[in-house]
């Protein structure tokens, strides 16, 4: 593997000067889960719950877990991906929900949100599988396909063990997906193409990158980012566990740019600063990896936290948060750093949160480095300071691109204003195992509030999904959630053209409020839905005594609510009409 070609592009930031800013992302992901989780906690809902307050903190993307249901059924967080096309709506392994909940609350979830401005990237497992029946997790010794639904397969869809290398790895013990095999390689394909029109996500967090072929995770993304056309723009980031920031910019490079990469070169760095007591040369800071619009630097997540090599509760963890929220690049911060064992709110991590998004803007630039002392500045933006030494405060005066005579308020620590002098310099002082982060003064109680954003959603229903085909007969109810007011759009298109379709609109309690009939496929929007909440959609075919059948499609353009609405409807009496040709609306 050639990776000479990015040296220069990867080489340390001494300046920080050249590197460009983030063209394609900006704002705070935060890592919307964590490995400890307990089953049954409902953890969708609860993330939904939460969006207005991460809208309010300025938190931009949530990471969430795999949706897929993993071969543990509702223990499993997900990376031992079992069915592919169960998001938490079928009935096996012990039960329909996944861990984290249910399909219809996943993609609630989402669409709320949406209309809090808030991104969502999905993690996803394409390099490896688990739960064959025959042959347990190994998918050994096995006559035929295994694994259930539309994506089957056999032991020859899998690198055999004896194979070394980090490409044929079998990651924690579970069965290496050979992604060359064209059958598996076009069912991966296929799969997060029929993935992202069900959920409508921005985005997706690749496990594992470092074990599958680059051309491989290049052409998966190439489905989301290209291959669906639309206007679709889908961030990605992939775990490429490897400090080596030549390596890191080969790997974003073999995948044409299509993804970013955590930053494990800072990560290792920040690290080192953390366990080192004082005695770690802040210099150090300079070797990250330097392309910062690919760069998604992390302090801590679920493979580190409580692990011997993370950093969490560590006295300089905020340290550590403070410089990726103020350096460049797409700073990722972990849910148990941003929320306690008591589900308490750490105060302090908001508050560097709120900092990212107001303050830390433009090209980054070293203006101090010592032993101890590291000052960095986003231009004209945010001037940080970075104090390694555990009892002494340090100082000094760095040149800015403020201007002369601004006043700066430390909008961290509120350790006092400066102002920078007639040349534009300016004196600064950090405590010890501490940071200042200084912007314009006005900042003050300004609260970030992103436009909402619509979100289109696509239910497949066939024999081999978790909805069936239409009928001569209502199906059940597709639900979702929309906001007051807000134009719902309908589309349902039949697999056999020839079938004459009805679709029905209804409310939470069932009262109908839009229906319409047509062959092919139906469409119909709803301008004014009544209250924010659960709403429902039927699909039966026209009788004819034939007992006709057809696999379809249900697409649903909608603003959810920014409040989560509570618990879908169950048990519903619905106000159905005839599926005869002379059906009207209501």
């Amino acid at each position: 593997m050639k990776r000479s070609l990015l040296l220069a592009l990867v080489i340390s930031l001494a300046p920080l000067g050249t590197a460009r800013a983030n063209e394609d992302v900006s704002g705070v992901m935060l890592q919307g889960w964590y490995w400890d989780s307990p089953p049954g906690e409902e953890w969708w809902t609860k993330l939904s719950k939460l969006m207005p307050q991460f809208r309010e903190w300025g938190v931009t993307a949530l990471w969430i877990p795999p949706p897929c249901k993993g071969a543990g059924g509702g223990y499993s967080s997900g990376y031992d991906i079992y069915d592919f096309y169960d998001l938490g709506g079928k009935d096996q392994l012990g039960g329909v929900p996944t861990k984290w909940g249910h399909k219809r609350d996943l993609l609630k979830m989402i669409s709320v949100a949406h209309a809090n401005g808030v991104d969502i990237y999905a993690d996803i497992v394409p390099n490896h599988r688990a739960g064959g029946s025959q042959g347990g997790y190994s998918y050994e010794n096995l006559v035929g396909s295994e694994a259930v639904g539309r994506f089957t397969m056999a032991p020859w869809d899998f690198h055999p063990k004896s194979w070394g290398g980090d490409w044929y790895e079998a990651v924690a013990g579970l069965a290496d997906i050979a992604q060359e095999v064209p059958y598996v390689r076009d069912s991966l394909y296929s799969w997060i193409r029929w993935f992202d029109k069900q959920t409508g996500v921005d985005g997706y967090r690749v496990d594992a990158v470092k074990h599958m072929k680059p051309e491989f995770t290049e052409g998966l993304l190439y489905q989301v980012q290209e291959g669906l056309g639309q206007g679709r723009k889908r961030f990605a980031v992939g775990e490429y566990y490897d400090g080596n920031p030549s390596t890191l910019g080969w790997w974003v490079n073999a995948n044409r740019r299509r993804s970013s990469v955590f930053d494990f070169t800072l990560f290792f760095q920040l690290l080192s600063m953390a366990h080192g007591n004082g005695d770690y040369d802040m210099r150090g800071l300079r070797q990250r990896f330097a392309d910062d619009r690919r760069s998604v630097t992390f302090v801590n997540n679920h493979d580190t936290f409580r692990r011997g090599n993370g950093l969490h509760l560590y006295q300089r963890a905020d340290l550590a948060h403070a410089f990726i929220l103020a350096a460049p690049g797409y700073p990722c911060v972990y849910w148990q750093d941003l929320f306690d064992d008591n589900g308490d709110v750490r105060q302090n991590l908001v508050n560097m949160i709120w900092i990212h998004h107001m303050l830390a803007k433009g090209t980054g630039i070293e203006r101090w480095a010592d032993q101890d002392l590291y000052v960095l500045e986003r231009e004209g933006s945010l001037l940080s300071g970075f104090n390694d030494h555990t009892s002494e405060w340090k100082s000094a005066w760095v040149r800015t691109a403020f201007g002369p005579n601004v006043r700066l308020h430390d909008y961290a620590n509120d350790v006092g204003d400066v102002w920078t002098n007639e040349h534009g310099y300016a004196r600064i002082a950090v405590p010890p195992n501490g940071y200042v982060m200084y912007g314009r003064d006005g900042f003050q109680n300004r609260q970030p509030n992103p436009p909402a954003r619509r979100t289109t959603q696509e239910w497949e229903c066939a024999a081999d999904m978790d909805r069936r085909p239409a009928g001569e007969f209502w199906s059940e109810p597709i639900k979702f959630v929309s906001a007051k007011d807000k134009k719902v759009e309908i589309n349902v298109y039949f697999k056999d053209p020839s079938v004459v379709g009805h679709v029905s609109l209804y409310d939470d309690q069932g009262n109908r409020l839009n229906h319409a009939r047509g062959q092919g496929r139906v469409f119909f929007p709803f301008n004014n839905p009544g209250k924010d909440g659960w709403y429902q959609v039927r699909v039966g075919l026209e009788t004819t005594g034939l007992n006709k059948r057809s696999d379809y499609w249900v697409e649903i353009d909608y603003e959810g609510p920014r409040v989560d609405p509570g618990p879908a409807p169950t048990g519903t009496t619905f106000q159905d009409l005839p599926l005869v040709p002379s059906s009207i609306g209501p």
